[in-house]
């Protein structure tokens, strides 16, 4: 997880007391979805948290009129709940809000369950509620992130490169399957980054445009580095060549210190790509500030470390 579980909570916390004193204030009985929906809407930029309160929205009309349309005809929640459920996450999906069929289910059964005066008040109620719940998460974001996307993006660089780094030795000797969660967690940054840049590129924030495509950049790098190690992994593997050939190569990646120990010929073409790359994360070519002292293998950005011969492929 790359998120900052304190700096999550404190937005969590913030988003759900302002959803329920804007509630209160427009008089609004639906806190619970408030409170509940402004926590979902809560996200490392602000462009990421509008999208997901649009979801929100989308899915709770969903929902909610199927729930309200069972109510108005008297149908039994016992009937009605299960039918609307299936009904409400089918039609997320044809709407092409899939994110947000868990709402729409959502929606669906609290009208039936917790009405709130007619049908339409029920529906309206729930409404107004996922509408406080996107102006509280939006707030949040906009005052909290938007304005700290150095230190949240910094943060999760240097928790991608630990990662990235401890799964290297397990993807250069069993292949892919080993540096999947690095994947992964790569993949789910960058879409982050992606939006990030999106919505500064409107707001012509060039200054912060230009630190998170430089954090755009790091993440790509560290992804091809896995992939690379991966590709090693797999001629490894189909070679059956021993681990015991390998180890000292592995050991030296985490420790780069003095020359590096040869791997067997049809490795070498491998073993020569990852130094480069190990070689372009230390220069750091677009890096942002303090990106540098992002966890590598052992201390890769030693300042003597662009002209270290023991990089010599």
């Amino acid at each position: 997880m790359l998120a900052n579980p304190f700096f999550l909570a404190v937005k969590a916390g913030l988003a759900s007391l302002l959803a329920l004193v804007l509630g209160a204030m427009m008089g609004n009985s639906d806190h619970v979805s408030a409170a509940f929906i402004a926590v979902l809407c809560t996200s490392p930029t602000v462009l990421i948290g509008l999208r997901r309160a649009l979801t929100q929205f989308a899915g709770s009309i969903i929902g909610g009129v199927l729930g309200v349309v069972c109510l108005a005809l008297e149908v039994e929640p016992w009937i009605g709940v299960p039918i609307t459920v299936a009904l409400a996450i089918r039609g997320a999906f044809l709407l092409n809000v899939s994110n947000g069929h868990q709402v729409a289910a959502f929606s669906a059964i609290l009208v039936q369950l917790v009405p709130q005066g007619t049908p339409l008040q029920t529906l309206d109620s729930r409404l107004i509620a996922v509408f406080v719940a996107a102006v509280s998460g939006f707030v949040v974001n906009l005052l909290v992130s938007g304005m700290a996307y150095e230190e949240i993006f910094g943060r999760r660089v240097r928790l991608l490169e630990a990662q990235v780094f401890r799964l290297l030795p397990g993807a250069a000797l069993r292949g892919p399957e080993a540096a999947q969660a690095g994947f992964n967690l790569i993949a789910q940054l960058q879409d982050e980054l992606s939006l990030a840049l999106e919505e500064l590129r409107w707001r012509q924030n060039w200054e912060k445009f230009r630190l998170i495509q430089s954090i755009w950049w790091r993440a790509g790098r560290l992804r091809h580095l896995l992939h690379v190690a991966s590709e090693m992994g797999y001629l490894v593997r189909a070679t059956q060549v021993p681990e015991a050939t390998m180890a000292p190569f592995l050991d030296w990646i985490m420790h780069p210190e003095g020359e590096r120990p040869r791997v067997p010929d049809h490795l070498e073409p491998a073993a020569h790509r990852i130094v480069a790359e190990l070689l372009s994360l230390v220069s750091g070519v677009a890096h942002g500030p303090e990106i540098d002292g992002a966890g590598g293998p052992g201390d890769l950005r030693q300042s003597e470390a662009s002209d270290h011969q023991g990089f010599s492929p």
